[in-house]
């Protein structure tokens, strides 16, 4: 019996948070669900989609027995563009099986300064920080400008932008108090590393990892190493990410995957995640964060999706990436083929 997958998704087209031009990282979807939904079908499954809005609990309760698992390709709920929590909560909440990150997994990572204080606990390097929640706070006399400011509860770099390092004090409080009045949560203030950006993608669950090899972004045409950075405007302004394998020293290499394998099940991620880093000139790695979810459409159409690019060093396509993550998830939950 043919697999029945059910592919979810939101279609942000109202704006709840931030600024009117976060609403583009969201619309990339319109482009990913029709390829999902064609080489699913090319290899052999059934396949549906649903969109998670408002009528989600209910067109789920109704339709449950429909399909075997759900891929869930949905980045917020409900036609807006917050609440990414309520689709995984819904989907346990009616016991059914699903590809990605449990909402408890979503709400520890999404929050950056909880990560990082947990896997400091367990070991792994981090850059130190601040979290403001107003821009009067006295700022920590330990921390070294520059510092990169960042919403603390955002993903696909919405908040961070081109002047998102700052090299003084006045220039700090102006970015807090812009990201607070944007945001309406917490700042976070990290020192910036000055150095190389990779980034190591994880397939598996548990103890059964495969880590691919890291890749690193290539920051053409900055201006200074300040503007090295993975800002909105250099991953959604319109142009192609650059992004290349990364070469690096072996001892390297085996401490990005020992911390990535760390972190993976220390954050109780599922199937599929992303870790980012910065690596000073001296070689010393830094975890910025624990992606969920990463992004899994290709590679063209005028996508950039960097677990796609990094799987591709080890022979999968984007094709095999998908279906491999549905695999997973499939195990994971005991759905038997």
């Amino acid at each position: 019996m043919e697999e029945r997958i059910l592919v979810l998704y939101n279609l942000a087209e109202r704006l709840e948070k931030g600024i009117p031009s976060d609403l583009i990282c969201e619309q990339e979807i319109t482009i990913i669900v029709p390829l999902v939904v064609q080489l699913l079908k090319e290899r052999g499954y059934q396949v549906e989609t649903m969109l998670a809005d408002l009528n989600l609990w209910e067109n789920l309760k109704a339709r449950w027995l429909d399909f075997d698992i759900v891929l869930n390709l949905a980045e917020a709920f409900g036609g807006g563009n917050n609440r990414e929590t309520v689709v995984p909560a819904i989907l346990e909440g009616l016991s059914i099986p699903f590809t990605g990150a449990t909402a408890h997994n979503m709400h520890f990572t999404m929050d950056k300064e909880k990560t990082k204080l947990v896997l400091m606990a367990y070991g792994l390097p981090t850059a130190k920080h601040q979290v403001f929640r107003s821009s009067t706070e006295k700022l920590d006399k330990n921390l070294t400008f520059p510092l990169i400011v960042k919403p603390v509860r955002e993903e696909a770099s919405i908040g961070i932008y081109h002047d998102s390092v700052v090299g003084d004090e006045t220039s700090l409080r102006r970015k807090i108090e812009d990201s607070l009045e944007r945001y309406s949560q917490p700042v976070m203030a990290e020192e910036f590393i000055v150095g190389r950006e990779v980034s190591v993608g994880i397939i598996g669950n548990n103890s059964d990892l495969e880590v691919f090899p890291p890749l690193e972004f290539i920051f053409e045409g900055a201006n200074s190493d300040l503007e090295k950075i993975r800002s909105y405007e250099y991953k959604w302004g319109g142009k192609k990410e650059q992004m290349v394998r990364a070469e690096l020293p072996a001892d390297i290499v085996e401490k990005l995957v020992q911390y990535s394998k760390l972190a993976f099940v220390v954050s109780d991620c599922c199937d599929y995640a992303r870790m980012d880093y910065r690596i000073d000139p001296d070689g010393n790695i830094y975890l910025l964060e624990v992606n969920y979810n990463p992004g899994i459409g290709p590679n063209t159409h005028g996508l950039n999706n960097t677990l796609t690019m990094m799987a591709s060093f080890e022979g999968y396509t984007f094709e095999d990436l998908i279906e491999k993550i549905i695999l997973l998830a499939m195990k994971r939950h005991g759905v038997v083929r």
